[in-house]
């Protein structure tokens, strides 16, 4: 019996990712072109192949009464808890922080392969502009392949327009666009090669 979840036929989603090396989860409802739009970027500038995976339930416990946000970190946990060999990225549109800073785009754990990220204060709406599709798509693939890089060992570029840059602003993140440094291209490039061969000999 096949079982539809998501908009999808999971026994065809499973027959998708054996092949994937990452896969994507919304956290809530997220626009399903802006989904595809970033798994696009991520095959196309990180050469992974990606597959959207199933819908999850924003965490309740991330949720803080005094702040009025969501704590990035309990994302992560449930992505922890997938059973799976894949890198898995989440996407959602609350807004998050970490307790040292009053927000954060996303966040990510090098260890566990997996990232967050939130498209709240990517959104022109919050600030009041009206809606923006492509400036949304933008600033989300550029956070996503931010936060990615951080997956795949990437720390923060000391260069402004490379977009491992640290965005502690909406600007920042406009600014350094959708590219990496020579210097960060590279080294993720062995990363991943190394991985590869990781998950090969297993």
């Amino acid at each position: 019996m096949l079982m539809r979840k998501a908009g999808f036929v999971e026994e065809d989603f499973k027959t998708k990712r054996m092949s994937a090396e990452l896969v994507i989860h919304s956290f809530g409802d997220i626009d399903k072109a802006l989904l595809e739009a970033v798994r696009q970027a991520i095959e196309q500038r990180l050469h992974l192949r990606a597959v959207t995976g199933e819908s999850m339930y924003v965490p309740a416990n991330s949720y803080s009464t005094q702040r009025g946000q969501c704590r990035s970190t309990a994302f992560l946990t449930e992505l922890s808890r997938l059973p799976s060999s894949e890198a898995r990225l989440g996407i959602t549109d609350v807004d998050f922080f970490v307790p040292e800073l009053s927000f954060v785009f996303g966040e990510a754990s090098r260890e566990r392969r997996i990232a967050v990220v939130s498209i709240a204060r990517l959104d022109p709406q919050f600030y009041g502009e009206p809606a923006d599709s492509g400036k949304l798509t933008r600033r989300t693939v550029t956070e996503v392949l931010h936060e990615l890089g951080h997956v795949f060992g990437l720390d923060h570029c000391e260069r402004v327009d490379c977009v491992m840059w640290f965005s502690n602003t909406l600007a920042q993140t406009d600014r350094k666009g959708l590219e990496f440094c020579e210097r960060c291209a590279e080294k993720s490039l062995l990363i991943k090669r190394g991985l590869s061969s990781v998950s090969n000999a297993k």
